[in-house]
């Protein structure tokens, strides 16, 4: 049975190219208190939500997946696990306790495939460095524009190149991942 969709917290210190040897154990459903998330990938859209509101919440997964408690959620539409990568949830239409080997194989074509895309990365020019900088300083686009004598759409086309460099959807999170990539030091 595939699951019905997937969240994955994509941890901070560790890098994707040590994916060869993904090990796999339980998760409890709460995260480590050393964890950083560096990413969040999800398998369709409507599950941005539930992804913000689990990292960002002090109740449990269960919680948010509207299930009874945690000791039910293993096993049950839900399952997790903890990887050296980060944190994976997989969601069932109906009740399913997947073999591990059968997690490990799923993460490996259908997770993996959709993550590569973000470590493989163009180095950004100095222009697109300097807006995206500009604007985790605070500035809008019409103050970078004149600033750098281009016009606005100039600006949005380095943001957008930097968005898709770091997988970022919006500023927010282009800023963020920007910062954890050195951008702005």
């Amino acid at each position: 049975m595939q699951p019905t969709g997937w969240i994955f917290y994509q941890s901070k210190c560790h890098d994707l190219s040590q994916h060869a040897s993904c090990e796999m154990r339980s998760w409890d459903l709460k995260f480590d208190a050393e964890f950083e998330c560096s990413n969040i990938c999800v398998s369709r859209p409507a599950l941005r939500q539930s992804a913000c509101a689990v990292l960002a919440s002090e109740k449990s997964v269960a919680f948010h997946f509207g299930l009874a408690t945690d000791s039910q959620i293993q096993g049950q539409k839900v399952y997790s696990a903890q990887l050296n990568l980060g944190y994976l949830i997989l969601l069932f239409d109906r009740v399913y306790r997947p073999k591990v080997d059968d997690v490990k194989h799923y993460f490996h074509e259908k997770v993996l495939p959709f993550l590569q895309p973000l470590r493989q990365q163009e180095e950004p020019t100095r222009r697109t460095m300097t807006i995206v900088k500009l604007t985790a300083l605070g500035f809008t686009t019409t103050e970078i524009a004149n600033a750098l004598f281009l016009s606005n759409r100039g600006v949005d086309y380095h943001l957008d190149l930097a968005k898709k460099n770091l997988g970022a959807t919006n500023k927010s999170a282009l800023v963020f991942l920007a910062m954890q990539h050195g951008w702005l030091a």
